[in-house]
This record gives C-alpha cells, sequence and structure tokens, in this order.
C-alpha cells in the first residue's frame, strides 16, 4: 500500500508544478500511443484530446486516464464485454448516460448516435471517459482514486491492474 501511495503523491507532485499542462499531457499520451502501435493521426487525435480534457479536468490524472485506457484496450478502439463496450476505454452505454446528464453539449452531440456506432468517434469517446472518471471521482468517491478504479470497472481491485500498467507505461511517457 505504501507503494501505491507514494505512485499516487508523485502524480499528484507532477501536477501541482506543472507549467505547462497541455504539453505535458499531449507528449506523455503520444509517446504511450505510439509505443502500442497507434497511427500517427491517431495518436496525435487522442493525445490532443486527452491534453484538452486534462486542462478542464486536472483532478483526473492523465497518467491515470491513459494508464487506464492502456488496461481497458491497450490503445484499441474496439468493441468488447459481449459487444455492450465501446472504444478505447470500453465505455458502457449507462457511464455515457451519466455522463450527458453532467454535460448537455456531450448528450447535443451523441442524440444521434447508437451506442454501438460511438466507436466511429474516438475524440468523443475520450471525452466521455475522462468525464465519467472525473465524475465518478468527484460525485462518487469523494476523490479517492483506488475506489474511482474500482467504480469504474465494478471491481474492488482494478486500480491494481491501472497501476501496475502505470508503472510500465510511464518511464515511457517521459522518455
Amino acid at each position: 500500500m505504501r507503494k501505491i501511495t507514494l505512485l499516487i503523491i508523485a502524480i499528484f507532485s507532477l501536477i501541482a508544478f506543472s507549467n505547462n499542462m497541455f504539453k505535458e499531457a499531449y507528449q506523455y499520451t503520444y509517446k504511450v500511443a505510439k509505443y502500442y502501435g497507434v497511427s500517427e493521426q491517431r495518436a496525435r487525435l487522442i493525445a490532443c484530446t486527452v491534453s484538452e480534457e486534462y486542462e478542464k479536468f486536472p483532478q483526473v490524472p492523465y497518467q491515470i486516464f491513459v494508464a487506464l485506457i492502456v488496461s481497458e484496450s491497450g490503445f484499441k478502439n474496439l468493441y468488447g464485454d459481449s459487444g455492450h463496450a465501446v472504444g478505447y476505454c470500453q465505455l458502457h452505454k449507462s457511464a455515457v448516460d451519466y455522463v450527458t446528464t453532467f454535460f448537455p453539449s456531450l448528450k447535443d452531440k451523441i442524440k444521434n448516435i447508437p451506442h454501438d456506432e460511438l466507436i466511429k468517434f474516438p475524440r468523443l469517446q475520450i471525452r466521455i471517459a475522462y468525464r465519467y472518471l472525473y465524475l465518478i471521482l468527484k460525485n462518487i468517491t469523494n476523490y479517492n482514486i483506488v475506489e474511482t478504479l474500482n467504480f469504474w470497472n465494478n471491481s474492488s481491485n482494478y486500480y491494481l491492474r491501472v497501476f501496475n500498467t502505470l508503472t510500465f507505461i510511464d518511464p515511457i511517457g517521459k522518455k
């Protein structure tokens, strides 16, 4: 548990002393996406979207979010959970519905997109997923990142998977 606490402190320290939030989040996300074989254009799109969301919601460390993408899909835009989960972050319809309750602008963007078609809109997927993580953190777990990650996956130890992934990708993102 001490290792996890130190990791969380290190992540939040990085955030607190960041002079250029967008640039750091962009470069980190881009490097990890490229490591996982994402095309140049798609890596840029994902990195830009993660960076934009991080600037809006800095309470969610971009490193954790990138580790979540790797944990959920390995940076593959795919269907999971028998077709019920969509995209890089494996979004379920209930998560999308929850986010659009708080962000009407997103609701307007997805109102004519069936859930299974969300796979065609990676930028929208990332926005929804980042905001979902933020809303869980803020509204459900009172800013407890371990509980937030566990809630995301409905599992009592999912945070370990994400933290282990983070331990692996962090040197890649910082290179």
